[in-house]
């Protein structure tokens, strides 16, 4: 008897088993729609996350544009970059700003459109050390990478004033100047790389004046596309020399 018991449960168990195990349709279908939202969600992510990509056909010359971005676009024109774009408060400015690295260099990179499009790029680079010397030695390597590129620069200005780095006297805190600027004709577009350094001196953490004083810009734009409506201020006469004597 107690062997027809045990043989009775063995198959009620199998019995059992065998529900568990069954296939349900239904599940599956339910499982299919989670993985392909699964998949259409990330396809989305991939497709908002990745980078525009240049057209190739479009010249990356200079005298086409800025790194792909043509002379002439307009304002509504996506600008293809690896910097980061800088979101400003006044949406009526005709300008276009991103934040990134040229080569060692961190600099800020604007975008200007007149009313013929776009007309002028300019770089403005982050200056971290407050010494005259140290910031014409930058100018002079951004002047030379330019210079390899584009030939000698067209007009040179350099100029210099003010106390040297030697200036000590903490009670008469004065300025080292230092002003650089260098042009290059790249037709139609043309090139200006600008310093203008100004560093109070005797360094001290009881500067009179606080901050950075120093400019180093560097310019492309295309002299076609400088054109505003805006109407330009009149011009004044000069008064004749029999006037004045």
């Amino acid at each position: 008897m107690k062997r027809l018991y045990l043989f009775l449960f063995f198959v009620q168990l199998g019995y059992s088993q065998d529900d568990s195990l069954s296939f349900n349709p239904d599940s599956l279908e339910t499982a299919n729609v989670s993985t392909d939202t699964l998949s259409q969600v990330s396809a989305e992510s991939i497709s908002e996350e990745s980078p525009a990509v240049l057209d190739p056909s479009i010249p990356l010359t200079i005298d086409a544009g800025y790194k792909g971005f043509l002379w002439g676009s307009s304002f509504q024109t996506t600008i293809i970059t690896n910097f980061t774009k800088i979101n400003k408060p006044d949406t009526s400015s005709m300008v276009k700003s991103f934040v990134g690295n040229l080569g060692p260099d961190s600099a800020h990179v604007h975008y200007f459109f007149a009313d013929s499009g776009f007309w002028k790029v300019e770089i403005d680079f982050v200056i971290h050390d407050l010494s005259v010397e140290k910031q014409v030695q930058t100018f002079l390597r951004h002047e030379k990478n330019i210079s390899e590129v584009y030939g000698p620069p067209s007009k040179i200005n350099h100029k210099e004033s003010g106390v040297s780095s030697a200036y000590s006297n903490l009670l008469d805190q004065r300025f080292s100047n230092a002003f650089y600027r260098s042009s290059w004709k790249a037709e139609p577009a043309v090139i200006e790389l600008y310093l203008n350094s100004s560093v109070l001196l005797p360094k001290s953490d009881v500067s009179i004046f606080s901050g950075n004083y120093s400019i180093l810009k560097l310019v492309y734009y295309n002299p076609d596309y400088m054109y505003s409506s805006s109407p330009a201020p009149p011009s004044q006469e000069l008064p004749s020399i029999f006037e004045i004597y």
